[in-house]
């Protein structure tokens, strides 16, 4: 297989995305966002984010299939030159400001290909060594034109080493649905016991599961545990190589949802010493102060990792009794407790949820045999999302080993 080497401006023409202000998204146009192009290798099929843009600035920051999408500064050089290319044309659609576009000018590259190779260590590191870091990394059109990029010469080549990474993504991409679905059955069937009552007790004709008492309790009346972690002293040292996962607010995701590009290690010494804020299994985890107080997720089966610890962001919240530890999530998980969380943070006189703005928040509790009934339902849903979150994880590593080694022609197809 024979390799050809060219400089960027040899295959692209580079220009800059969008600006607008805050007030100008949430409504009008698809919109390619950073976090779009930091978490995908092509571009999403449907863009979630809207802007407000003119004609001029959708004719001038349009997206078409072979584009390549470059982030160009960030506070680190880590987070910089990643990538997303597409594979087919948006209507209407921009891209952000913060990045720049790569349109092609040849055809020797096919867009499958460009996503990962845009994306492997040598060309990552090219953006590393690169950029200007002055205040924030960055990258400029000259810079980028320099870049190398190293190809099969035969397209037909180029499609076969895409297509044994894309087989990785497609497999990923079915478990994340499945991932979603089961998430969304799981919630409906909270929603249908406990919000809505149609639990199969109270079906015409049916002996009912439970007479029990519904009570309405503050969380420190029913019985919880609360802590939060910390990290040592002088932050994180991203030196180290081995360790134990500290997690911090950013890990507060959808259920089975973790970005592990995002993970910092502590030493084993210091996570010895800690005297809370250690997984213990099922926790739930509670974004405590920063942007989105209040939002909840919950891990389990050894997702994301077997042993973590959080930090000083995340609440570790569980259940003393462990039969209402599901359903004490999905309730805390409701939008409404959301919005509570965020509005106690607001009357606070120091920012963030404190312990005790935790357990004064009231919820119902149903009774016992009625929520253990429940988790037998619940429970393989939850085991099957959980299952498949962690298979992607090893999909990813397995396609993440094999693309350097396809890239440089080390392992042939």
């Amino acid at each position: 297989m024979k390799y050809i080497e060219k400089r960027a401006h040899e295959l692209y023409t580079s220009s800059s995305g969008l600006s607008k202000p805050a007030d100008q998204f949430g409504f009008g146009f698809p919109f390619l966002s950073y976090s779009d192009i930091f978490h995908n290798y092509f571009v999403p099929t449907e863009l979630k984010t809207l802007v407000n843009s003119t004609e001029k600035d959708r004719e001038t920051c349009s997206i078409k299939r072979g584009d390549v999408f470059l982030t160009r500064t960030s506070e680190t050089t880590d987070e910089l030159g990643m990538s997303c290319v597409a594979l087919r044309t948006i209507e209407n659609a921009t891209f952000n400001g913060f990045a720049k576009r790569l349109r092609p000018i040849t055809d020797e590259i096919v867009p499958e290909y460009a996503a990962y190779y845009f994306r492997s260590p040598y060309f990552r590191a090219q953006c590393m060594s690169m950029a200007s870091l002055i205040t924030r990394a960055s990258l400029n059109d000259n810079m980028i034109g320099r870049l190398k990029i190293r190809y099969p010469e035969d397209r037909k080549d180029q499609m076969k080493i895409a297509r044994i990474l894309m087989e990785y993504d497609e497999s990923i991409i079915a478990n994340s649905k499945r991932i979603n679905i089961l998430g969304e059955m799981a919630e409906n069937l909270y929603k249908e016991w406990f919000l809505r009552k149609r639990y199969p007790g109270n079906i015409k004709d049916r002996k009912p599961i439970t007479q029990g008492k519904w009570e309405v309790q503050r969380l420190c009346e029913f019985g919880i545990t609360l802590d939060s972690g910390s990290r040592p002293a002088g932050g994180i040292d991203y030196s180290l190589k081995e360790g134990i996962p500290s997690l911090g607010a950013e890990a507060v995701n959808e259920l089975g949802e973790f970005d592990y590009s995002t993970v910092k290690l502590i030493p084993y010494e210091y996570f010895a010493k800690m005297k809370r804020g250690k997984n213990t299994g099922d926790d739930i985890l509670i974004y405590k102060d920063g942007a989105y107080i209040g939002k909840t997720t919950i891990f389990m089966q050894g997702f994301p990792f077997e042993t973590f610890a959080v930090n000083e962001h995340v609440f570790l919240l569980n259940a003393i009794n462990h039969v209402y530890q599901y359903y004490l999530f999905f309730t805390l998980h409701l939008p409404e407790y959301y919005y509570l969380m965020q509005n106690l943070n607001r009357n606070a006189a120091q920012p963030g949820l404190s312990k005790q703005d935790i357990e004064r928040i009231k919820i119902i509790i149903p009774d016992e045999d009625l929520v253990r009934e429940f988790n037998k339902l619940l429970s393989p849903f939850l085991s099957e999302l959980f299952l498949l979150a962690k298979n992607n994880y090893i999909l990813q590593r397995q396609r993440d080993g094999l693309l350097p080694r396809l890239m440089s022609g080390k392992l042939t197809v």
